[in-house]
């Protein structure tokens, strides 16, 4: 009930100041170039913080369409940002953090359905492991199961379409590290992918990925290890000129269609303040007395 009642608060937010930009015309600048989607769970599991229904990601993916949205693969994005080769108006890159199985199961399938490419973001440490991410086990404990992948699912996954690159080892924030630990995670991470799949792994997502949860070094680090792009969780889109080491991602949730529409368009992007450090932090102690925090 708390999680509905959080999601109901989210929702009416974003509404509310999606109306107010797009009323006064702020949305949808020329310089966007680039939305990128970050969903993590596709089920309809109950009680189940952070999922995306299943019925409801299909409608999403249709609206990508209907509202004259272009779904890009990460080769697209690697030429725009190392090249400067152009993207089609309205390019969307859809994105999966964490590595769940239900991502297989039903997120696949749906691309499939609509043709779009997407990218899976795996903590290697949880692949092929039936221990729950750590963020996952307070909804083990009160049996609500969301298992990660195993090799062969990834390879799998795939097959889909969906390409799969790294979210580190542990699935810990490299703000929470010493920066050695965060160095290996960064770069122990992509070699294993890549020996593993056989191919260069060029993309990385930052663990939680607001501002509070990695430092201005970890970019550096990032590219230090061979990644061309990484993906944060802080809420927008982007330029040509932005930072391909810090790339934003809009955290999709189970919005109303109009709702959907108004953050594609930019009208939400004032939520990012939720992002910064001193917005995580109000954010964590929202959700602590909402008794939703994950930590």
């Amino acid at each position: 009930m708390r999680e509905q009642i959080k999601q109901l608060l989210k929702n009416s937010v974003y509404r509310a100041i999606g109306e107010v930009a797009s009323g006064v015309g702020t949305a949808d600048g020329a310089d966007r170039s680039l939305r990128v989607l970050m969903y993590h769970k596709v089920n309809d599991l109950p009680n189940n913080r952070m999922s995306m229904p299943v019925d409801r990601f299909d409608e999403q993916m249709a609206q990508l369409r209907e509202f004259g949205y272009r779904v890009v693969d990460l080769d697209a994005v690697l030429a725009h940002y190392g090249r400067g080769e152009p993207l089609p108006d309205g390019a969307v890159l859809i994105t999966f953090d964490d590595g769940y199985r239900d991502n297989l199961l039903n997120a696949a399938p749906v691309l499939a359905k609509h043709g779009y490419p997407a990218v899976q973001f795996v903590p290697i440490a949880y692949v092929g492991d039936t221990q729950p991410l750590p963020h996952e086990r307070y909804l083990a404990a009160h049996g609500v199961h969301n298992p990660t992948v195993d090799w062969d699912e990834i390879r799998e996954l795939e097959r889909y379409g969906v390409r799969i690159e790294s979210h580190g080892i542990s699935h810990k924030p490299l703000a929470e590290l010493e920066i050695d630990e965060a160095a290996r995670e960064i770069a122990i991470s992509k070699l294993e992918l890549e020996r593993r799949l056989g191919r260069p792994v060029r993309a990385f997502s930052y663990v939680k990925g607001s501002e509070a949860d990695y430092k201005p070094v970890h970019p550096s680090l990032v590219k230090q290890a061979g990644y061309d792009i990484a993906f944060t969780a802080v809420s927008g889109a982007n330029s040509p000129r932005s930072d391909p080491l810090q790339l934003r991602r809009y955290n999709v949730e189970p919005y109303s269609p109009r709702t959907f529409e108004l953050v594609l368009a930019g009208a939400c992007d004032l939520i990012a303040i939720k992002d910064t450090v001193t917005g995580t932090h109000a954010r964590r102690l929202f959700n602590a007395a909402l008794g939703t925090t994950s930590r």
